[in-house]
């Protein structure tokens, strides 16, 4: 029997909280935080139809990887999202800024050297 208490999180995968460029739909934004299953992000838009929840949507995320003892390199991850949550957070004078969370359908493709 599984109990789970109140205001548990029930992520299955630990959230990183990173500041990365994501890019979708021809638009740009930042990361908040990202897993292996999904990401949060903002973005600012007057399109906020376009991050309705259940819509799939294509994704770019260009982040850089540093192991000891080597150089830094630059890759792009890349796939597909749903949106499960898409929050108005404010109103500013270039659009909507959203706050959206989209579960990956897949694994991400992983492109060396894509930034």
């Amino acid at each position: 029997m599984n109990v789970e208490e109140l205001g548990s999180d029930r992520r299955n995968n630990t959230r990183l909280d990173l500041s990365l460029k994501i890019s979708l739909l021809d638009q740009n934004g930042k990361t908040i935080n990202i897993s292996a299953s999904g990401v949060y992000f903002e973005i600012i838009t007057n399109d906020v139809e376009a991050f309705t929840i259940g819509t799939t949507l294509p994704i770019r995320i260009a982040a850089i990887t540093t192991t000891p003892g080597f150089e830094e390199r630059k890759i792009e991850l890349n796939g597909d999202g749903c949106v499960v949550r898409s929050d108005i957070k404010e109103v500013t004078n270039r659009g909507n800024k959203l706050c959206i969370a989209l579960e990956f359908k897949d694994a991400l493709n992983i492109i060396p050297n894509g930034i």
